[in-house]
């Protein structure tokens, strides 16, 4: 794909120059772009999306939901930034009134194996750090579960209780956020405008050169095609590629074919619900986590309206082997509910929603989540690797990506400010090329 899009697009000089460029506008990309506005204000921050609007993808096909953190690994990145993304967000709904409710969640159990489970989920969310108690959970019976839920099956044996967990309007966080940022005289934003290709650039110490080459530490000039065919390109210090679903083919753009980053796809559909067997629900509603699952379960959640949904399901995806660079999202034609899932679905709820009827699931929407790995039964991380002089690469940033984003914003804008301008007390250098998360994390 990035030796197609090279071919088919020469390299043009960039015409002005931008200290920080931030490619996509998703929930993530523009919780970065308004940090490094409002924090390193001094420095010019543009944001590039290729759709007309922000968080046209996985922002705007999700659960909405504001995770408390339970699930993730003691020492990933994914515990840290929701962690500290759930007080960020919350504490930012509350100064802006954006629209949000703390819900709490109910994580159910339907078996004894099952129970045992949540005791260990318990005792993994109680023991994690960053500050010891940060994730506040509690075990319950099934029969204080049913006293919070009566309409939760008998079968249920136990629960674990979140109080943190929550659901919010991503879209008017993401129009806060972008306001926000645009306030900054130093900011732009440019919708319909696609990256098409990246080359190192060099300065012969003169000012902008934009000549083709691999050394020297000027940036990358980004040559990017708008919805009406006109190519531009522009000189960027740092370059922050937040590009989502199509992360892999921005940073393909700077690596050997040998380097290539490959990125996996795994749909989730959803199902509205109307009918019985919901009447009493004030909780959100997950059953315990399977072993080796992509997601967190079939579960309920629900609208700042009330109006109640099920899902995501988990189906992983197949790029078509005809895949071109004129046809690099495939998974566009692919985001109509899965209709032959509603017996999967109405199955997997009515083992702990048993007053639920088939007939009234209807299929609403679906979202598709980036993976690293294909049919992973291996717990991901985020990956927020400083891969290149000035380059910064995101990806794999599904659930907890929108509790976790103004957190992520925090981050990335740390590593910009100790490893791209050198600014961090002790750091010895002021480029880092390090590409291992691990040793960040």
């Amino acid at each position: 794909m990035a030796a197609a899009l090279r071919r088919k697009y020469a390299f043009l000089p960039p015409d002005q120059a931008v200290d920080f460029l931030v490619i996509g506008a998703g929930v993530v990309g523009v919780a970065i772009a308004r940090q490094l506005s409002l924090s390193i204000a001094d420095k010019s921050t543009f944001l590039v999306e290729r759709h007309s609007l922000p968080g046209q993808e996985t922002s705007s096909r999700n659960s909405e939901v504001i995770h408390a953190g339970i699930y993730y690994p003691r020492d990933s990145l994914k515990t840290l930034l929701c962690v500290q993304g759930r007080k960020k967000l919350y504490d930012y709904c509350q100064k802006y009134d954006i629209p949000h409710r703390k819900t709490q969640k109910l994580v159910v159990a339907v078996s004894d194996s099952q129970k045992t489970h949540l005791e260990q989920l318990y005792k993994h969310a109680t023991n994690l750090p960053n500050p010891p108690g940060s994730v506040p959970v509690q075990l319950i019976s099934g029969r204080e579960a049913k006293e919070l839920e009566p309409d939760l099956s008998d079968d249920v044996c136990g629960a674990l209780l979140s109080p943190e967990t929550g659901i919010i309007d991503a879209h008017s966080l993401i129009e806060r956020m972008e306001a926000e940022m645009e306030e900054n005289g130093e900011t732009a934003t440019v919708y319909g405008t696609n990256v098409v290709r990246i080359d190192k650039s060099e300065d012969d110490g003169r000012g902008m050169k934009g000549k083709r080459g691999d050394s020297g530490n000027a940036g990358w000039v980004v040559q990017t095609v708008n919805d009406n065919g006109e190519r531009s390109a522009i000189l960027a210090k740092c370059v922050i590629n937040s590009a989502g679903l199509s992360a892999h083919h921005v940073v393909n753009q700077i690596l050997p074919k040998e380097q290539h980053k490959p990125l996996y796809f795994c749909k989730g559909s959803y199902f509205s619900y109307r009918g019985p067997g919901v009447s009493n629900v004030k909780h959100l509603i997950y059953p315990c986590p399977e072993p080796g699952l992509a997601g967190l379960g079939t579960h309920l959640t629900m609208n700042l309206a009330n109006e109640i949904r099920f899902g995501p399901d988990v189906e992983w995806l197949t790029p078509p082997k005809d895949l071109d660079e004129d046809h690099p999202d495939f998974w566009t034609k692919m985001l109509e509910p899965n209709e032959s899932r509603h017996d999967e679905v109405f199955d997997a709820v009515k083992r702990y929603l048993p007053g639920v009827k088939r007939d009234n699931f209807a299929p609403d929407y679906s979202g598709i989540r980036p993976k690293l790995q294909p049919s992973s039964t291996k717990p991901e991380d985020f990956s927020i690797q400083h891969i290149a002089p000035g380059f910064i690469n995101l990806m794999g940033i599904e659930s907890p990506g929108l509790t976790s984003s103004m957190a992520i914003a925090s981050y990335v804008e740390q590593m910009v400010r100790r490893q791209v301008l050198g600014l961090g007390v002790g750091s010895g250098r002021n480029i880092s090329n390090v590409g291992s998360l691990d040793d960040w994390a």
